[in-house]
């Protein structure tokens, strides 16, 4: 979302002795970049299996922009991974704060040498780096690094955070003075109502219902104007974001208040969360929802397994016993960090379904809160407790063997069933060929398309087992084939004298790229790996090797099941 920044100070209040959503705020930091200033992601917002732990600065499309310390410090730390963050900065500030700066191109000139020389004495391109204090200093606005579109970064952008040094707890940026000033309001789409019970139901449907919202004076009412009938256990969600300043870019919200009867029943605000918490976002979230239309659905209930501390009031779940006999008067309240607000007002009356009472079980009650256990001569299932939101109506089916596969397919409840925690995974195969068997892996096989993807896992004793955090198909396949190396503007005995690097692009057909080796006369060299084009570059660095003649160039490229790929060529540069 984008948002324009200008200067706003704010209130001081002090960082240490905090409570959980307390908020520290310090009026002494500065921008990490310099004017203009959008953002294209907002801290809190749902994604994937987490929160959001930053802000995302735009960088007008385009990488190489100053990143400025927000504050007096030092480097703490320096990562740099093909995935995640990628290139990224880790800085201590004298007040307990940690800023951290994500996705970046490169480092000032002493931090790049200084990677580039831990990178070449360990020989990886990924390196986890701790620093000291008495390393590499900056003061406030100087230049530390220049923005990139490294690590799993969707486009160019800056991705800034603030943590608690000591409990690496990630806190709201919005809160310190990085001179952000927003005046518009969040907006609410769409409320969505669901039953909790056998006997609840929305209307005449014991089924989730969304209900279209329109703005009116002062927010939101229902599309359709009238009370809508419930009956028995009932939870509420909404689908909104927040527009900065109106610019049209949307990020997520920051928190949403639910009041029955003028009385608050349940609200969270996202001041701060522990990254040990992160994964609680697909209860947080209608996480069902989001696979089949990819909105985000806030629910305003909390599931029973989930044990985020962003709540309140604390003693409040959301879940609403509608079985009173009268109707109810709803306000659900949602604001920004700035304090701008709206509202959605709607009324309920208290109507029981004559339909049917919903079936609980068709299958096997997995308890969310203890350890559950499945197993027959084509499956075995071991989930710890805590790995489940909620109790699960839990169900199997086997399927006749997939093209190519090992196994039988295993469909395992539902893969619109989120985990908190991994379970273990274990699928019989007799048909694996002895000289395969280290070659096997469980695959997940898209129920429309076929396609396989690789979970992972290792053969025993005619079983392939494997520990993951996903539900849904599953099959054992086997990896034989090597990983692809194409060279691109290269090849044996090619003159590069004008060449500034080498590139390669490597794939693998299935369980993916574990590992790779360069060497250039038997001496290990720096590729760096980018998986969003699969390319692997090497710049040339005179001081690493002599130009002005022939060298063998040699590149080795292993996947998860061990299958190895070479390519050799004899160079001059």
């Amino acid at each position: 979302m984008n948002v324009v920044l200008s200067i706003l100070v704010l209130l001081i209040c002090p960082f240490y002795g905090l409570t959980a959503q307390n908020i520290p705020v310090n009026d002494s930091f500065t921008s990490p970049l310099r004017p203009p200033f959008f953002f294209s992601g907002g801290f809190g917002e749902l994604r994937t299996s987490h929160f959001h732990s930053g802000l995302d600065f735009r960088t007008q499309g385009r990488t190489g922009l100053p990143v400025y310390a927000v504050k007096d410090g030092y480097i703490s730390r320096i990562g740099i991974s093909p995935t995640g963050y990628g290139n990224a900065l880790y800085m201590n500030h004298p007040d307990g704060t940690t800023s951290v700066y994500g996705h970046l191109e490169r480092f000032q000139p002493k931090l790049q040498q200084y990677v580039k020389e831990k990178q070449y004495d360990k020989e990886s391109f990924q390196v986890n780096l701790t620093l000291t204090s008495g390393q590499f200093h900056f003061k406030k606005g100087e230049i530390i690094a220049w923005s990139g579109n490294s690590g799993s970064s969707g486009g160019p952008h800056l991705h800034f955070e603030i943590r608690n040094t000591k409990s690496e707890r990630a806190y709201n940026p919005l809160f310190y003075n990085l001179g952000i000033r927003d005046n518009s309001a969040p907006k609410i789409k769409t409320l969505f109502v669901y039953p909790l019970s056998a006997n609840s139901n929305v209307g005449q449907d014991r089924n989730k219902k969304s209900f279209e919202t329109v703005p009116v004076p002062g927010g939101y009412r229902l599309k359709l104007n009238l009370p809508i009938g419930l009956f028995g256990k009932i939870g509420f969600g909404i689908q909104a974001d927040d527009d900065f300043n109106g610019v049209g870019l949307k990020i997520g919200i920051y928190s949403a208040m639910l009041f029955c009867d003028g009385r608050q029943v349940f609200g969270f605000k996202m001041n701060n969360f522990s990254f040990d918490d992160t994964r609680y976002a697909n209860a947080q979230a209608d996480f069902e929802e989001y696979q089949k239309t990819r909105h985000w659905i806030q629910r305003l209930y909390k599931l029973p397994g989930n044990r985020l501390d962003i709540y309140e009031p604390e003693d409040k779940n959301g879940v609403l016993n509608l079985d009173d006999g009268k109707g109810h008067e709803f306000e659900i309240v949602v604001s920004d960090a700035f304090k701008n607000k709206t509202s959605l007002k709607f009324h309920t009356a208290n109507k029981k379904s004559s339909l049917p009472a919903k079936n609980q079980s068709s299958g096997k009650l997995f308890q969310y809160d203890q350890s559950n256990e499945f197993e027959n001569d084509k499956i075995k299932i071991d989930m710890p407790a805590g790995a489940l939101y909620d109790d699960l109506d839990f169900t199997w089916k086997s399927s006749p063997r997939p093209s190519g596969c090992y196994s039988e397919l295993q469909q395992v409840s539902s893969k619109l069933i989120p985990l908190q925690k991994p379970y273990t995974l274990s699928l019989k195969s007799d048909w694996i060929p002895e000289d395969l068997r280290d070659k096997a892996l469980i695959v997940s096989v898209d129920a429309a398309t076929g396609r396989k993807s690789a979970v992972g896992g290792e053969y025993s004793g005619g079983w392939v087992t494997v520990k993951t955090n996903l539900l849904g198909s599953f099959a054992v396949a086997v990896d034989k084939m090597p990983p692809s190396i194409t060279p691109l503007s290269i090849k044996d005995k090619k003159t590069l004298t004008n060449a500034a690097k080498l590139q390669f692009k490597i794939t693998d057909n299935l369980s993916g790229i574990k590992s790779y080796r360069g060497e250039i006369d038997g001496n290990w060299v720096l590729f760096e790996f980018d998986p969003k084009t699969q390319v692997l570059s090497y710049s040339f660095d005179k001081s690493r090797m002599v130009f002005g003649k022939s060298h063998l160039l040699r590149l080795a490229v292993t996947d998860y099941q061990g299958n190895s790929n070479e390519y050799k060529a004899v160079i001059y540069k």
